[in-house]
């Protein structure tokens, strides 16, 4: 048992340096989307970005349709930590609106996470490589502001004539093209006025 634990730990260490290598490519990789798009996006720019060699990305994700895949998973899973911080909130109306302050919020708190994501999501409708990972982000979110309207309904909060699962898709719709829009122009738009009309708006369309 004794002799094992030398190779257990160096196995450890390789598992822990690989990982460790992966999340900077990736967030190297996040940087240059941002800044350039997905179209610039290099595996060798990458891997000389994160401060390792310029073969080391095509070693860990195969190809750049490997390393935008690995990508688009990493942002959304980044990206919806913030949003998923209103399961707190019991289910309902007020479940939907922290749902959307925190897509607002964090969009002003991590911007450039938020327009690698509006890049992925765009490059999505002709990327085959992306159109699963984004489908199924696209899914489970419309159905979190479903299960919202849903619950709101059930208890009163939420106007009864309103179709959840319609709504659900046109609210995620309207969100993302609000922030879209302010990373088109961060210094003429101001996103928390942006996020406070949009708030009244759900309250004055959805209420009981």
């Amino acid at each position: 048992m004794c002799d094992d634990s030398p190779v257990l730990a160096r196995r450890r260490s390789q598992a822990e340096r690989r990982s460790e290598a992966e999340a900077a490519l990736l967030k190297a990789a996040v940087r240059i989307v941002a800044e350039r798009g997905l179209e610039r996006l290099t595996l060798a720019d990458v891997g000389e970005a994160a401060g390792y060699s310029r073969g080391l990305p095509a070693h860990y994700f195969g190809s750049k349709d490997g390393l935008t895949g690995a990508l688009a998973m990493h942002i959304v899973r980044n990206f919806g930590r913030g949003v998923n911080r209103a399961d707190k909130h019991a289910p309902g109306f007020e479940r939907l609106l922290a749902m959307m302050t925190l897509y607002f919020d964090s969009a002003r708190k991590d911007p450039l996470t938020t327009r690698a994501l509006h890049a992925v999501l765009g490059e999505a409708i002709t990327n085959a490589a992306l159109r699963e990972t984004i489908a199924d982000l696209n899914a489970r979110s419309a159905a979190a502001i479903e299960d919202s309207i849903r619950a709101g309904i059930a208890v009163g909060e939420v106007r009864s004539d309103v179709n959840a699962h319609v709504t659900a898709i046109l609210i995620l719709s309207a969100i993302r093209g609000a922030v879209a829009q302010w990373l088109t122009d961060e210094r003429g738009i101001d996103l928390n006025m942006l996020r406070d009309e949009f708030l009244d708006g759900l309250k004055r369309r959805l209420r009981a």
